[in-house]
């Protein structure tokens, strides 16, 4: 087939030529049928000079009909030929065409042919915008120099297909994507190479769901381990830190007393990374009640002053006087609120800083507002927060669960909390917790 027409053999092969010779042999035979009875009832006596031009009237009949039908057969079966063709090629076009995939054509001088809805769905690109453009603005600049496009050209060369390669692109918006790329060489009727397709898949998805269904293992082993540890370390450390308290109150020694102090510091640290590990796997039932939850701002924020921290930070309370309340554990809301000006307090640096927390109804829900003025983070490390491990802070000052926990916290009480932040302009995390109906 060349340019969507039919060639003569493919032509031939459809019309089934067999019947095409049967139809006309049958006018053949119908035109010298009449014609045999036409002689013998009234030609019997024609002389031979006018029998002789009858013959070739006759010749002339069946040639004309022959023509007339082999023309109508010809129109008739081609416009039927070229109208299923035209069906099936938009099938196929919309098929392409409404492809959650992108789907690309490419020359042999790596320039873009066609562009699928897909392929703007998945890129940001218009096919205006794109058309006729290099390949090579869809391949980050890391893959470009290694040599990617020389890989692929070998793939193709040899196997005459590149199937499910995992690799990665760039949008429009300069975001850089995981992909699932075949590809596959493309062939005039000659069977000359006049390009390549690509099928591209965008598989973000795909890689979230593998993250979050490796962290679920992570999980339950981590919830089996913390069970264990919860059981073999928290008796002796109540032990240890009963008599480092005993023996630092009974020593008169200030650098003994020094050290005991020292010991039973890293002993609550020991205590906290424990039960940080057992919240986090396995949250305790607590009891749920009406909540104000300026009440609880109000009582983290006290317990927090005799922080050293806070003697060189600002704390500013703007605590909406007609909050409504939640339903929810003032225990673990308290718990959520301490760790977020905690990590508010790492943030900031300087003497002066300040930290913000405001309470707002808004909407049906109550929201609960901590910003602070520090070092604030990049958009990749926010999008991390709330994983469990996941930390910035120095080895031995972070066990990077204390967000995870939050997170949890808010989450069963059917609440929500999210981060904004920029570097060195501060951050501001929201939590949004649902009214008490009354």
């Amino acid at each position: 087939m060349r340019d969507g027409r039919l060639t003569f053999r493919e032509f031939a092969v459809k019309l089934r030529i067999g019947w095409f010779l049967l139809a006309a042999m049958t006018i053949v035979a119908f035109v010298f049928g009449v014609w045999e009875i036409l002689e013998q009832n009234f030609l019997k006596d024609t002389t031979p000079h006018t029998i002789h031009y009858l013959f070739i009237t006759r010749g002339l009949v069946v040639a004309l009909l022959l023509a007339g039908w082999a023309v109508w057969t010809i129109f008739y079966f081609r416009a039927r030929f070229e109208s299923e063709l035209a069906v099936s090629e938009d099938r196929f076009r919309n098929i392409v065409e409404n492809s959650a995939d992108a789907i690309i054509t490419i020359s042999k001088d790596n320039h873009i042919l066609s562009w699928n809805k897909g392929a703007e769905n998945i890129f940001g690109w218009s096919s205006e915008e794109i058309l006729g453009k290099p390949i090579g603005i869809l391949i980050p600049e890391t893959l470009l120099k290694s040599g990617e496009l020389l890989c692929l050209a070998y793939g193709i060369q040899h196997a005459g297909f590149v199937k499910n390669y995992s690799t990665e692109r760039i949008r429009k918006d300069g975001q850089i994507i995981p992909v699932h790329l075949t590809e596959s060489v493309l062939h005039d009727s000659e069977n000359q190479v006049i390009g390549r397709s690509q099928i591209i898949r965008d598989i973000s998805e795909v890689k979230k769901i593998e993250h979050q269904m490796r962290q679920s293992e992570r999980l339950v082993t981590l919830g089996h381990l913390a069970a264990g540890v919860a059981h073999e370390i928290g008796n002796p450390l109540t032990s240890i830190s009963s008599l480092v308290q005993l023996m630092e109150r009974r020593s008169k020694n200030a650098e003994t007393k020094d050290q005991l102090a020292r010991i039973r510091v890293n002993v609550e640290r020991i205590s906290k990374i424990v039960r940080e590990l057992v919240d986090f796997t396995r949250p305790n039932l607590t009891q749920v009640s009406r909540v104000q939850v300026n009440d609880v701002v109000e009582n983290a924020v006290g317990l927090l002053r005799y922080d050293e921290r806070t003697q060189q930070v600002d704390i500013h309370l703007d605590l909406d006087k007609k909050l409504s309340q939640i339903k929810a554990s003032p225990d673990k809301l308290h718990q959520v609120i301490v760790n977020l000006v905690i990590n508010a307090l790492d943030a900031t640096r300087e003497n002066g800083s300040k930290i913000w927390i405001r309470t707002a109804n808004q909407n049906d829900e109550v929201c609960i507002m901590v910003k602070d003025d520090g070092m604030g983070m990049t958009n990749s490390v926010a999008e991390k927060i709330f994983e469990p491990f996941f930390t910035t802070k120095e080895v031995g000052k972070g066990t990077g669960l204390g967000l995870s926990v939050s997170h949890g916290i808010i989450k069963s009480m059917k609440g929500s909390i999210t981060v904004m932040s920029e570097p060195e302009k501060g951050t501001t995390f929201t939590i949004r917790l649902p009214m008490e109906k009354t």
